[in-house]
């Protein structure tokens, strides 16, 4: 647990820029999928999910910082994100923007387990940002997360694909 605590504290000291750099803010919608692993001494298959979601966000030049929730009928996620955008001294605002990220989440799931049970995760991602047009981008990441206090849920990865509508 005090590793969520300490997480959360860099995640949140990190939120807002501390100069009076432009951003951007924006909506966007998911849709992600999602293996989560199970505890071996289990004798149930490891779970594959898809889940739609809605995004809020800001983004600077260099930093960006999500709020998302997505879910189905039986896997619902909270979660914020922080990401680091990459390389732009090298190749100047390209179109496509590599990024590094960390986020931390509340989980809800109910699918094979005896009750409705809850539980915090933290993780890093990765991806990249393809900007459309002026006011549009799609992003396409790769996500890890350890499952903390949910077992026998351990760790979820899968990828996201995002649409984001800067306004």
């Amino acid at each position: 647990m005090s590793k969520l605590v300490v997480l959360f504290v860099l995640l949140a000291t990190t939120l807002f820029p501390k100069d009076a750099t432009e951003s951007f803010p924006f909506l966007g919608i998911t849709l992600s999928s999602d293996k989560v692993d199970v505890e071996s001494s289990v004798n149930i298959p490891n779970p594959k999910e898809i889940n739609f979601g809605l995004r809020y966000g800001k983004q600077t030049i260099d930093w960006r910082t999500m709020f998302t929730i997505s879910g189905n009928n039986n896997f619902q996620t909270f979660s914020i994100e922080i990401d680091k955008i990459l390389m732009d001294d090298m190749f100047g605002y390209p179109e496509v923007r590599p990024y590094l990220g960390a986020s931390l989440g509340y989980l809800h799931y109910t699918d094979f387990l005896t009750e409705d049970n809850n539980g915090f995760y933290y993780g890093g991602n990765f991806g990249f940002l393809f900007y459309i047009t002026d006011n549009i981008d799609a992003d396409i990441s790769y996500h890890y997360n350890n499952i903390e206090e949910l077992p026998p849920l351990r760790n979820m990865q899968g990828t996201t694909f995002g649409l984001h509508y800067f306004y």
